[in-house]
């Protein structure tokens, strides 16, 4: 198996879980700033999976979990995992970048 392949299962996996999780979110009738970043992560993980917006959908997710940080560290907790989903959001698309580069120069 190919490394763009595995990197695509991995993206479509990633967005699927972050996705998922965010409509668990909104089954809990969160809070009414929850429900806003759940909807949005869920719109950021869908962009994230087709490549063409991947770099949209990228930046929304990193807004949001910068977003969902902040909201924890008022409420008093500095969960790590949100760190965590903003690096494999950027492995996505870094790696995804990376081996478009290399694809383009092994044509040539």
């Amino acid at each position: 198996m190919s490394a763009a392949r595995i990197l695509a299962a991995y993206r479509v996996t990633f967005s699927t879980l972050i996705a998922v999780a965010s409509l668990q979110t909104l089954a809990a009738r969160p809070a009414h700033h929850v429900v806003l970043l759940a909807s949005v992560e869920i719109a950021g993980a869908l962009l994230l999976v087709w490549r063409r917006t991947e770099w949209i959908g990228a930046s929304v997710l990193l807004l949001v979990f910068a977003g969902a940080q902040v909201i924890s560290a008022i409420e008093g907790e500095y969960p790590t995992r949100f760190l965590q989903y903003a690096a494999s959001t950027l492995l996505i698309v870094l790696l995804d970048r990376t081996l478009s580069q290399a694809d383009t120069a092994a044509s040539f």
